[in-house]
């Protein structure tokens, strides 16, 4: 068991190590700006989980407060960041609107936008993706750190298109402000915060400093996170799948009230140094991130181990967390990832001429996991390897249009070697131009854009395919009175197949699947409409979005009614899919009373994904709502929130049901002192057995049980 202060020892350590790092003078800063976590608003103090009136970076053309974006988009703060962790970017992200999880135990979570998940959501860090392998299993952490990001940007709708038809269900961006654009107002400052969760003795820091040294700008974070086997209510397996074996579950060993194989550790070092003038930046960071975690649920199978010949496997040797070693029994399957990420980034503004601003980015990343069966024993190893870039420039308003033209490439060699390796190396270059307008006229306003692309897949052994893609939106918003903005828009989106649909040959031991990919796929294509209002008047806040996606040749993994190595077969496939769904929320300022100000807050999702020849697609998610009550004093802010999720009978032929589930929150933050937040908090207090239909393992791994936090969250 490791001992209880060796994380609070790591904190310690990086904040000194930060501290000495910091440049030992400060002078002639070149220009303010709001803390590099503030949220830019145009109320300073905007920072809630609505992201309203908050300024929008990940998105394409003039900036524009998220009010005025037609599709719902929701920022959270760094304050909002830590009040909502919870695991992995899926599971902290779980809840806001339209966002459900992938929810593959405490170690790897992705989330899912509106029913799609996977290639359909794009995850990026600083407006480029993260080249890890999480698109290609649930299994597979994805590297996107919640603990270290300053703000998390979540976009729909035409904000999306700079990212291509890869977007089609959203864009969510971890912004982790290591590569500063503007001088901070102070000369130095730092942040920290430490937090423990009952229900798997989770001990959670994080450090950040910050030092300026005239036009020079350093930032040095860490982040640590140790968990043991989480808390549940009571068996892993649910009572439907329990009685679909039926006799066969008597073979099983299960512990109640235990989630075996999910223990968590990780940790990440990175620091940036940026040179800002008065019309410019530049700036280089560097990010090393290492992750090790049970894989939930097991392998029912033991692979052979893997030659590590000519493949490099670190981190073979047992990683103890909490009170069971990941790995330490030869039945526990875990997963060792390392990334090393180096990010360099630009830009500059213009006075005058056609050109307002021109930024650029390039990223190069080296990630590896090894998915060990048990101490020592490696059964494969996954790498990629790639670079992103994009350059984007602003023009100036001509004709009264404003707009943005930019150009992406970047490069993937994806490569995996063992037993459990169901796909051969494959590379994939990818090559888009992009071109994004908008015009206002009073209260009206009118925007568009298009975007092609071209991706190469070149595999070792099926050779080489290549698509053309094409990206299209319009959209119309107007403020119809004071208080009511409309908007609507339509875009056409086009994918190419990723190289787990094209190639995957092998089976696939956390999905319990043998996986075969069609190398006849062509692009998938889709027409999404979507119409949005807003309302606000008074103490009264309403927001409503509908929305259809109608997809042409959707990619879909389905059962052939097989088996190969004792798992069924799934092969992936083509056919018409059509996603239709609503958002809402709601808020009300009920005044002050008692010495606190009052609010209450509500929110519903509902999503269904269906094939256009019949039946359900799997996984997605249930109607789902959350009504929350909130007191706001100078000193202390309490939240009492329930949250709600349907059953979900609406299922694929080869899944289960879901049964719905009601849990209610408690969270406190009090300030015990000058910039020290005492945060406590109660999660899940009545002990519901908590499945996310979003899922693979929704039968196989519920979410934690009843859970109390204590965090300090401190800035200086």
């Amino acid at each position: 068991m490791i001992a209880g202060n060796r994380l609070a020892q790591r904190f310690a350590f990086g904040v000194a190590a930060a501290t000495l790092l910091a440049p030992p003078s400060f002078s002639q800063p070149v220009m303010s700006q709001p803390p590099a976590d503030a949220v830019t608003a145009e109320d300073p103090a905007a920072d809630d989980e609505t992201g309203r009136d908050v300024v929008v970076v990940t998105g394409i053309g003039p900036a524009r407060i998220s009010d005025e974006l037609i599709a719902f988009t929701t920022v959270l703060g760094s304050d909002d960041i830590t009040r909502r962790l919870s695991g992995g970017l899926g599971d902290t992200l779980q809840g806001l609107p339209g966002i459900s999880s992938t929810a593959f135990g405490p170690g790897a979570s992705r989330p899912v936008i509106r029913g799609l998940g996977a290639e359909r959501v794009q995850v990026l860090t600083n407006g480029i993706g993260v080249i890890d392998a999480s698109a290609a299993s649930p299994d597979h952490a994805v590297t996107g750190d919640p603990l270290g990001a300053q703000r998390i940007e979540i976009l729909r709708g035409p904000a999306t298109l700079a990212y291509g038809g890869g977007a089609a269900g959203g864009v969510v961006n971890v912004i982790d402000g290591l590569i500063v654009e503007e001088t901070p107002d102070d000369p130095f400052s730092a942040t920290g915060y430490a937090g423990y969760t009952s229900a798997d003795e989770g001990k959670t820091a994080a450090a950040r400093v910050t030092g300026v040294s005239g036009p020079l700008v350093g930032v040095l974070s860490w982040t640590g996170r140790e968990s043991s086997d989480i808390d549940i209510p009571g068996l892993a397996e649910s009572a439907r799948l329990r009685a679909a074996e039926g006799e066969a579950h008597e073979d099983h060993e299960e512990v109640a009230g235990t989630l075996l194989n999910s223990g968590v550790e990780s940790q990440s070092l990175s620091g940036g140094l940026s040179l800002i003038g008065d019309d410019g930046f530049i700036g280089v960071a560097v990010r090393r991130q290492e992750s090790k975690y049970g894989i939930v649920g097991g392998h029912e199978e033991e692979a052979a181990p893997v030659s590590t010949s000519s493949v490099s496997v670190s981190g073979a040797a047992p990683l103890a967390i909490g009170i069971t070693a990941v790995g330490e029994a030869p039945d526990q399957p875990f997963i060792d990832m390392e990334q090393t990420r180096v990010d360099l980034r630009g830009g500059w503004r213009f006075a005058d001429g056609p050109w307002r601003r021109v930024t650029g980015s390039i990223s190069a990343v080296d990630y590896q996991h090894t998915e060990f069966e048990g101490p020592g024993i490696p059964g494969a190893v996954f790498t990629n390897e790639g670079y992103e870039a994009r350059i984007e420039a602003q023009h100036a308003e001509f004709m009264g249009l404003e707009g943005s033209v930019g150009w992406q490439a970047s490069s993937r060699d994806f490569r995996a070697v063992g037993d459990e390796a169901f796909i051969t190396p494959t590379t994939t270059d990818q090559a888009a131009l992009f071109l994004f307008e908008t015009w206002e006229q009073d209260e009206w306003g009118l925007e568009g854009g298009l975007r092609v692309d071209r991706v190469r897949v070149d595999n070792a052994t099926a050779g080489s395919i290549s698509f053309d893609m094409l990206n299209a939106s319009f959209g119309v918003h107007g403020h119809v009175t004071e208080n009511l903005f409309l908007g609507a828009t339509v875009n056409r989106t086009g994918r190419a197949p990723t190289d787990v649909e094209l190639f995957a040959n092998g089976p696939h031991l956390a999905t319990q699947q043998f996986e075969i990919g069609d190398p006849t796929l062509d692009t998938e294509r889709g027409i999404s409409m979507e119409a949005s209002a807003r309302w606000e008047s008074g103490p009264l806040e309403i927001g409503a979005s509908l929305y259809r996606f109608a997809f042409d040749r959707f990619i879909y993994l389905t059962p052939t009614g097989l088996d190969q190595d004792d798992l069924p077969e799934f092969q992936s496939t083509q056919a018409g899919a059509t996603f239709t769904g609503a958002e809402m929320t709601a808020a009300y300022d009920l005044g002050d009373s008692f010495g606190a100000a009052w609010k209450i807050d509500g929110a519903l999702d509902i999503v269904r994904g269906e094939l256009d020849g019949g039946g359900n697609l799997p996984r997605i998610p249930p109607r789902s709502a959350m009504l929350g009550l909130e007191a706001d004093t100078p000193l202390v802010n309490a939240r009492l929130e329930a949250r709600w999720a349907g059953d979900q009978d609406r299922v694929a032929s080869f899944e289960l049901p879901t049964d719905g589930w009601t849990v209610i929150d408690l969270r406190t933050t009090w300030n015990v002192a000058p910039d020290i937040d005492l945060i406590v908090e109660g999660t899940n207090l009545t002990g519901e057995d908590v499945r996310y239909h979003a899922s693979p393992l929704k039968d196989r791994a519920p979410m934690m049980g009843r859970s109390f936090r204590v965090g300090v969250r401190a800035s200086f």
